[in-house]
């Protein structure tokens, strides 16, 4: 991965706040890390569903990243809860990004509700595509980063 895109991305989203979801504390910050070189943008993070709905409640989020296999609430039950209205009507359009390891056809089906999906393992520059993707949508049309 060069530098110089990292770094038109670290200008690009400055300011952005995104939510990290998953289960895994090593995935949560891997990812975090992953980002960790683009200034100024802000990273919460969250184990579960649950937890990733009061702090949508509390926060505004510019990208919910999210792992669609977890406990309490799965990433397709919050990913639902916010697109209904749960954590607030400004909150309902917020760009969310599944990152499963679940290549089944009931996944893609039931992930719907997401903006894009990112597979697992993936890299920096996967990551990066599947952010454009959320932050920008229109730009290019596969939901499906592989």
């Amino acid at each position: 991965m060069n530098n110089s895109k990292s770094n038109n991305f670290s200008l690009e989203f400055e300011g952005k706040r995104f939510l990290i979801v998953d289960d895994d504390p090593i995935i949560r910050m891997v990812m975090k890390s992953m980002l960790k070189n683009w200034d100024h943008i802000i990273i919460d993070m969250a184990s579960d569903g649950k937890q990733a709905l009061e702090l949508i409640k509390q926060s505004y989020y510019d990208l919910v990243i999210m792992d669609l296999q977890m406990p309490v609430l799965s990433g397709y039950q919050t990913a639902e809860a916010i697109r209904s209205g749960a954590c607030g009507e400004l909150r309902k359009n917020t760009p969310l990004l599944a990152v499963t390891a679940d290549l089944s056809d009931m996944a893609k089906t039931k992930s719907s509700q997401m903006n894009y999906v990112l597979i697992k393992p993936f890299d920096l520059e996967k990551l990066e595509t599947a952010i454009l993707h959320c932050l920008r949508p229109g730009e290019q049309l596969n939901k499906q980063a592989n």
